[in-house]
């Protein structure tokens, strides 16, 4: 068997090579950061007060000039009036004046700007003083034209003083912002320096390793072609892996006439022990498995996962009479392998579909059909067997048959096909009681022909496909149901709708009725699901509990077929439903039969004692009705009370009034 390649310590040598010139190079990166951020920090905490000291200088200077255009116009006009109204904005602009100096007084200030700070503050107290004579002087009657000029000139170069002093303010600022500036680029042209130093260094790391690294590449890229074609789990080869080498053979048989088998394998009984042990004891079964068989074929031929616990056996230059040998030696050899996990012993099978490839082989798609086919005859055979794909083989002719159900179950789910009937349940001891219905599901073929259930419902069981035909038929059924109860119909018909057994084990299948029940209103006790007697004992603990939180929801549940082992009785009283549905085999030939009549007059005694309606299945004729009105069974269904028809004929347009009546 294949191994992948054994690792080596290259891979970390490689890593820990670039881990070291990646920790350079994020050294670099963090010290140039962390210097280019606390410089850039600094430069624009620096750079916001300067423009904010400069921004406030400015606005002094520009109440110092409207102050001096105020007393400029006072001085021009000779309207005593027009004086006395400029004068008050003398004071206003002093105001602001004072108030953009107490907002720079805030900033934080060197021992130069307080200084400066100084001179402007004394200035502006004699130039304020010097301003409010000038003024003054204006607004007097009899001021002499020589004192009025004298005071607007010291007026002026008191105000000029202010200015210079706010203009070195300005300058000072300016040099601090070039001050920063400066720094900054000395921090990039260092930073820079740094960065192209170590930057070498981290190459010369970066050549070394990489040339390292190239002589690895070849076994690498074997490490690594084997990781992609193989099975992580057992190291075989995966089905891509096994697709492609049965594609070859496949060229070989047609172009040279040689002979090949294929084998598709599929483990018996390996869920059991993957439920219950658990993954880790599935997982070792597979290896083990894989080792097991590995030894049993010939060194030339492939053993391959093909998924989960299905494996592929391709046998190259091989007769068909030498492979079916050799299969029959997997299954002895499978059949007797004990496996061991944690002190107990497990004993499992494989079922095998063999297929000669040949040059009649189309192409290897029909092959792994062929193959998978074979292989459920072999199951369906009784398992642990060896069977071979022959076109005329009955078993193979049923697989092939219930795959083409699956396609157009799928199919007819999405096409809207599928077609609801029901068939009528009355009482047995009178014909005016209240009737209810049982669903019956039909399919429509191309030509427009109704299927019978007995031949797609096996497929759909067995493939896994129940549950989507279940939510289908609920969905509708509830609607149909609905638009009764939305018509103003005075009584709803109670309907019976049959669940399979893999619904009734799934908590998700239950969460979706609930949730239309919730959607759909209908009147409660409306909706009747039927549970066949086998499901529910088989899955004892799930049909508790989907019973149970269904019937919080105002649901009815029946026992369907019950009587068909009287071991039926042990389980009953667990169950907590509404009907006994009794099996149709006892009760079709109970007027000939008297061991018959007495099961059925059994099975209804116990549901009258248990407070359980009873429902008697394939009642044909009248003798049998009688019988049943002679031991008391509540409801009787068959052809003899009405034969099934359309659900549609239910709804209140419907012309048909009395098709369900009993004759």
């Amino acid at each position: 068997m294949i191994r992948p390649i054994n690792k080596n310590s290259s891979p970390w040598i490689i890593f820990l090579g670039f881990s070291s010139l990646l920790g350079l190079m994020v050294f670099v990166i963090y010290i140039s950061l962390s210097e280019m951020n606390t410089t850039i920090s600094k430069m624009e905490a620096l750079v916001k007060i300067t423009n904010a000291k400069i921004s406030t200088a400015h606005s002094m200077r520009d109440h110092v000039r409207l102050r001096a255009n105020t007393l400029n116009q006072m001085y021009l006009t000779d309207d005593h009036f027009e004086r006395l109204e400029l004068f008050p904005l003398l004071a206003h602009h002093a105001a602001n004046f004072r108030a953009d100096r107490d907002l720079l007084l805030r900033y934080e200030m060197d021992s130069d700007e307080e200084d400066l700070l100084e001179k402007i503050r004394l200035a502006s107290i004699k130039g304020h003083s010097i301003n409010n004579l000038a003024a003054e002087i204006l607004l007097t009657h009899d001021a002499a034209d020589t004192e009025v000029k004298h005071a607007q000139r010291e007026a002026y170069f008191a105000r000029q003083k202010v200015l210079n002093h706010l203009d070195e303010l300005v300058e000072m600022q300016n040099s601090n912002a070039q001050y920063a500036l400066d720094t900054h680029i000395r921090v990039n042209e260092k930073t820079h320096s740094l960065i192209i130093t170590i930057s070498t260094l981290a190459l010369f790391l970066g050549i070394t390793i990489s040339i390292f690294a190239i002589r690895e590449t070849t076994r690498k890229n074997k490490e690594i072609y084997f990781q992609a074609h193989h099975d992580a789990l057992t190291h075989l080869p995966n089905r891509k892996e096994f697709e492609y080498r049965l594609q070859l053979a496949v060229k070989t048989a047609q172009e040279k006439n040689l002979e090949h088998a294929l084998c598709f394998l599929d483990l018996d009984q390996f869920k059991i022990i993957n439920d219950t042990c658990g993954h880790n004891a599935g997982d070792q079964l597979l290896i083990c498995i894989s080792e097991l068989i590995h030894e049993k074929i010939r060194r030339h031929d492939t053993l391959g996962r093909l998924g989960g616990d299905e494996f592929g056996i391709l046998m190259e230059r091989c007769s068909l009479e030498k492979a079916l040998e050799i299969s029959e030696g997997i299954v002895n050899l499978v059949r007797n392998y004990k496996f061991k996990w944690e002190n107990r012993t497990f004993h499992i099978g494989v079922s095998i579909g063999l297929v000669p490839v040949n040059r009649d082989t189309k192409n290897v798609t029909c092959l792994m059909s062929e193959a998978d086919v074979a292989c459920y005859a072999a199951k369906d055979m009784g398992r642990n067997r060896v069977h071979v794909h022959e076109l005329n083989d009955e078993h193979v002719k049923k697989i092939h048959q219930e795959l083409s159900w699956v396609a157009d179950i799928e199919t007819s789910l999405k096409d809207q096909r599928f077609k609801l009937y029901v068939q009528p349940i009355t009482a047995v001891s009178s014909r005016n009681t209240d009737t209810m219905f049982e669903v019956l599901l039909r399919l429509k073929d191309d030509e427009g022909n109704i299927i019978s259930p007995g031949e797609y419902i096996p497929a759909a069981e067995r493939f896994n496909l129940m549950r989507a035909v279940d939510v289908w038929v609920v969905h509708e059924v509830i609607k149909k149901i609905e638009a009764l109860h939305q018509s103003g119909q005075a009584k709803i018909p109670r309907i019976f709708v049959n669940l399979s057994a893999n619904s009734i084990t799934d908590q998700s299948f239950c969460d979706y009725v609930l949730d239309l029940l919730n959607t759909h209103k209908i009147p409660e006790c409306s909706i009747c699901f039927e549970i066949t007697e086998t499901a529910a004992i088989k899955n004892m603990e799930q049909a508790i509990s989907f019973i149970t939180q269904l019937k919080q929801a105002h649901c009815l549940f029946a026992l369907d077929d019950f009587g068909s082992g009287m071991s039926s009785f042990t389980y009953l009283k667990n169950l907590p439903v509404d009907y006994l549905k009794i099996d149709g085999s006892i009760v079709n030939k109970m007027d000939k039969n008297k061991a018959d009549q007495a099961m059925v007059a059994a099975i209804n005694q116990i549901g009258r004692i248990m407070n359980i309606e009873t429902i008697a299945e394939h009642v044909e004729n009248a003798a049998i009705l009688a019988g049943l009105n002679e031991i008391g069974v509540t409801y009787g269904q068959g052809y003899y009370i009405g034969r099934p028809f359309s659900i549609d004929e239910l709804m209140p347009d419907s012309s048909e009034n009395s098709r369900y009546s009993r004759p």
